[in-house]
């Protein structure tokens, strides 16, 4: 039964997108507008805020896609090619206590999904300062978002300014009062990303080799090497983003950071790759929403020649 549902919301959802090609529209209310009626006739058993919530991911993948348009690229026209579903915590309950969810599918039809929770999974179930987000569910998995609260922002009495770095943060700890300023330099390592995504490209390089006479088999064995280096260069993100955040949070201080948007590697072809496969983005992004989570102030600068005033 629920994977019959997951099936009519990816359905609902690519026609939906279909709807907002036609139309020129890219927001969740221009596109229930024009497709509302017609997929409601189409799809009389589905749950109405399931079908609303289809018209939110058609939204999403249509923004993505003239995204790329605007920026030059070439895009196909998109579609949901994965089976999956999105729904809005009115559409669905929670058991914290038993870990089941209630989703229903249509008046009168419900279908129950028993999660296997872990420690690591009750310490969000148990906390009642935690309240529920969007739920969605995979054949293999589910995702349910929580939501919390942002704490007020501390007041610093101190900054510590970083710098990204392929293998590294480097930066410093200013602290200034009434009588003296105090500057101490700090350091987070992190070599075993490079050197994981470079493992993974020579694994890769060589499975290419090895099936170059069954790409079928070769794009699935590169995509299965993809996912390995991602979650595991994802995961050292995580644990420096972790020590960042406690250091800061321990000095009661602010943290400052690049703004890397924007950067195109227009060198020689082995530091281009390396440049792209720097996990910069992701790193900024962690530190930012755990920083967010404890309170602490974080701020982007413009690192445009600041490598000239202090080169080391």
């Amino acid at each position: 039964m629920a994977r019959f549902l997951l099936e009519d919301f990816r359905l609902a959802a690519n026609e939906a997108i279909r709807a907002g090609l036609a139309g020129k529209v890219t927001s969740r209310n221009g596109i229930a507008k024009l497709a509302y009626k017609a997929l409601r006739e189409e799809h009389p058993n589905m749950y109405a805020q399931h079908l609303v919530s289809s018209f939110e991911v058609a939204a999403s993948v249509l923004k993505n896609y003239r995204r790329r348009l605007r920026r030059g690229g070439v895009a196909k026209v998109p579609f949901v090619r994965r089976l999956m579903m999105k729904a809005e915590n009115q559409a669905y309950k929670l058991d914290r206590t038993e870990g089941v969810i209630d989703l229903p599918i249509k008046a009168g039809c419900h279908v129950e999904l028993k999660l296997v929770v872990s420690q690591y999974h009750r310490k969000y179930l148990d906390d009642n300062a935690l309240s529920l987000g969007s739920l969605t569910v995979f054949p293999d998995r589910v995702v349910v978002a929580f939501r919390k609260e942002a704490p007020r922002q501390n007041d610093a009495s101190c900054i510590v300014a970083l710098d990204t770095n392929e293998s590294s943060l480097d930066g410093i700890v200013v602290h200034a009062d009434r009588r003296r300023t105090r500057v101490m330099g700090v350091r987070a390592l992190f070599p075993d990303a490079a050197a994981i995504q470079q493992c993974h490209a020579r694994r890769r390089k060589r499975l290419q080799r090895k099936k170059a006479h069954d790409r079928r088999m070769s794009r699935l064995l590169c995509r299965r090497e993809g996912k390995r280096e991602h979650d595991r260069v994802v995961y050292r993100m995580h644990q420096v983003a972790n020590a960042v955040v406690e250091f800061a949070e321990g000095m009661n201080s602010a943290i400052i950071l690049e703004d890397l948007r924007g950067m195109k590697p227009t060198r020689s072809r082995d530091l281009n790759r390396r440049l792209s496969l720097w996990p910069r983005r992701k790193l900024h992004q962690c530190i930012e929403y755990k920083a967010a989570w404890k309170g602490i102030l974080v701020v982007k600068v413009d690192p445009a020649y600041s490598s000239r005033k202090c080169p080391i």
